[in-house]
């Protein structure tokens, strides 16, 4: 039993789910009441995305979970996968049974809190957080946490009282920059979140979200000259037309065959309604496109390492550029394909991995690359560089740069500012592979 028990926790391991589970029934069969074996099923289950079962196997530790040596941890430890799984009613049950027993316990009482949050029942998990607070005062993570439920109560101020205090104890945690930043530019406190940029950039001076903010920051605190050596689109935005590599007929015929192999990718999808940035309806995203090491990808994966040398030869000698002056001396480029069937955008966002974002463009619709697109004003399906989504309440005039996307054309910028898509409507698609520069580093 104990041999075929280790199979099944390599098999789980190793991603062999449905193996695992073929295995675990069997076992089951012998041994009803084995809980490791439940365990498991409840592991593979999930990872084949079936919740609701998973939980019918973490039932049978709820009836024996007073056996247990420490009762209180084993709800603890039960309530979080019960939470894994989305059944918060009885995570919370277990919970709540462990802090009867333990009731001054700030870890029972700050996960109860997580659940909350979960619900978004922000008043009442700011509630709970407060009182562990009262054991921890000084708990980073905590904080962090009833900053969180402050600001989506609507208390502003509080929350920012929270971020404070956290970063004071640890000052690297960027989220909680980010949601000092975002709290402190709803209030209208443009100097003080700058400020706090400026502390933000001496602990991680390479944060590509920090030196994002730092940028929009400038602007919006009318320091008009420091911003513009952020946003000077001529020596920091570039676009090359590439040769089709020497073994493709021609240069649209290297872009038919990336296209087969962007819609043949396994992984083009649509991504989730609630992804913040990521979903349209007209949108499919195929993660990690270069992958493979022979094909079309890899050919362009060698054009992008080119316009990466050509882009650092161009930027020339950083001579204190606040961004340039991090130039990496190793990385790796990470590439996804982006997909719009006939229509759609793509909000203003960054990638704060990266060091340099670029795309490449692959079929472009007419109605874009028409000569009069953007004869009104407008540039519809057009690359635009620099404006903030409206979210970070931002109210300085950002400087942008626009670009007309045409099929061959490979775009690198930095990574810290903002580009979006402008909306367009058309009968075909527009395809590109987007892609990051990412320092060994980090």
């Amino acid at each position: 039993m104990t041999d075929r028990i280790e199979q099944a926790e390599l098999l789980v391991e190793s991603g062999q789910a449905t193996e695992a589970l073929t295995l675990l029934q069997q076992i089951l069969k012998d041994q009803p009441n084995l809980l490791r074996a439940h365990s498991l099923c409840a592991a593979a289950l999930m990872i084949m995305n079936q919740p609701q079962a998973a939980c019918v196997h973490l039932e049978a530790f709820v009836g024996r979970i007073d056996k247990f040596p420490n009762p209180v941890r084993a709800r603890v430890g039960i309530a979080q996968r019960f939470a894994n799984a989305g059944a918060l009613d009885r995570a919370d049950e277990l919970l709540e049974q462990a802090q009867q027993l333990q009731p001054d316990d700030p870890a029972i009482i700050a996960k109860r809190a997580d659940l909350l949050m979960r619900r978004k029942a922000w008043r009442d998990a700011l509630a709970l957080y407060s009182e562990a607070l009262e054991t921890l005062p000084e708990h980073p993570e905590l904080l962090s946490s009833a900053g969180i439920a402050a600001q989506q109560s609507g208390d502003l101020a509080e929350a920012v009282d929270y971020y404070r205090r956290s970063l004071a104890g640890a000052p690297q945690q960027s989220l909680v920059h980010h949601n000092l930043m975002a709290a402190l530019l709803r209030l209208g406190h443009a100097n003080e979140a700058l400020e706090q940029c400026d502390t933000w950039r001496r602990y991680s001076p390479c944060d590509i979200e920090a030196m994002s903010f730092h940028a929009l920051l400038l602007a919006e605190t009318g320091q008009n000259d420091e911003a513009a050596v952020w946003f000077d689109f001529d020596r920091l935005v570039h676009s090359y037309r590439i040769e089709a590599p020497a073994h493709y007929a021609d240069l649209d015929n290297f872009n038919r065959a990336l296209e087969d192999h962007v819609l043949g990718h396994p992984d083009l999808a649509t991504p989730p309604e609630d992804h913040p940035t990521w979903h349209h309806p007209a949108l499919k995203i195929g993660s990690q496109i270069n992958a493979a090491k022979n094909g079309p990808v890899a050919d362009l994966e060698a054009l992008m390492e080119d316009a990466v040398g050509r882009y650092f030869a161009h930027t020339g000698d950083p001579g204190g550029h606040p961004f340039l002056e991090h130039r990496p001396k190793n990385y790796f480029i990470t590439a996804w394909a982006a997909v719009l069937e006939g229509e759609g955008n793509q909000q203003p966002h960054i990638h704060m991995d990266g060091y340099l974002s670029g795309c490449y463009y692959i079929t472009i619709p007419p109605e874009i690359s028409a000569d009069d697109n953007g004869s009104d004003g407008i540039l519809k399906g057009g690359f635009e560089i620099g404006p903030p989504p409206e979210e970070l309440n931002i109210t300085a005039n950002i400087a942008r740069r626009t670009i007309k996307p045409s099929e061959g054309l490979m775009v690198l910028f930095p990574a810290y500012m903002y580009h979006g898509t402008i909306p367009f409507k058309s009968r075909e698609r527009r395809i590109c592979i987007a892609f990051d520069v990412i320092p060994e580093a980090a």
